[in-house]
């Protein structure tokens, strides 16, 4: 069962192929989709408004749905993930396996301005690779943190998701910060804008640090620095 979702949510219901590859595809991308997926399930689908649903000039956010995609090589889930992302318009989770290997994909979607029909997707999480068969505590904790009842926001479907994709990037990106756990067992997944500072700050620090990989100049690396630095005090204080 993928993250205890109620019953009443199970679908677990196989997508033929040819229905999930979109027509104006071109033939090679049709192709190595065919050759890296062997199946397709929808296993579950939050929908209702026992979650509200959350409609505006950002979002429509009416369900969120939980596919589960048979690859050939787990090599390949990183592309499938971001390319089935942008395909499926709702907010969802992919769960990717092979034989041996799964992983889980989350991705941030909202309206395009210019064609309300289509989303843009403005951040994306892979998680590790974790073994199907062998005991994974990686694994257990992230099931355990995205498990339906641990979900704290539950004031509409996209702050639903939201609090999902942010415990999955924490628990991926745990080496951006060093005390981003500590962030699972704090009192802040009540507030919505609390979240967000916390992943705004994250993703600031994580991309900070990318860019004292690529800087050349020793002024550079100290401007950097100081800005990381800056960046973890205002986390230590949340």
């Amino acid at each position: 069962m993928m993250f205890n979702l109620p019953d009443k949510y199970k679908v677990g219901k196989k997508i033929p192929m040819k229905d999930f590859i979109p027509k104006e595809f071109k033939p090679d991308i049709k192709k190595k989709i065919k050759d890296s997926v062997k199946s397709v399930k929808l296993s579950y689908q939050i929908m209702g408004e026992d979650i509200p649903s959350l409609v505006n000039e950002e979002y429509n956010c009416q369900v969120i749905q939980f596919y589960d995609f048979e690859l050939a090589d787990i090599k390949k889930a990183t592309f499938i993930a971001n390319l089935y992302q942008e395909i499926i318009k709702s907010p969802c989770v992919l769960r990717l396996h092979d034989n041996s290997n799964e992983a889980y994909s989350f991705a941030l979607k909202r309206l395009n301005q210019n064609d309300r029909t289509q989303v843009v997707v403005t951040d994306k999480v892979v998680t590790a690779l974790y073994p199907i068969v062998l005991p994974s505590s990686d694994k257990n904790t992230l099931l355990r943190e995205l498990a339906y009842d641990n979900i704290k926001n539950k004031d509409d479907k996209a702050s639903f998701y939201f609090e999902m994709y942010l415990r999955a990037y924490v628990l991926t990106n745990d080496k951006v910060y060093a005390n981003a756990k500590s962030f699972l067992s704090k009192p802040i997944w009540y507030s919505m804008s609390k979240l967000k500072e916390v992943y705004d700050l994250l993703c600031a620090v994580a991309s900070s640090k990318e860019k004292v990989q690529k800087s050349v100049t020793n002024s550079e690396k100290m401007q950097l620095n100081q800005e990381i630095r800056k960046l973890i005090t205002k986390l230590d204080k949340i």
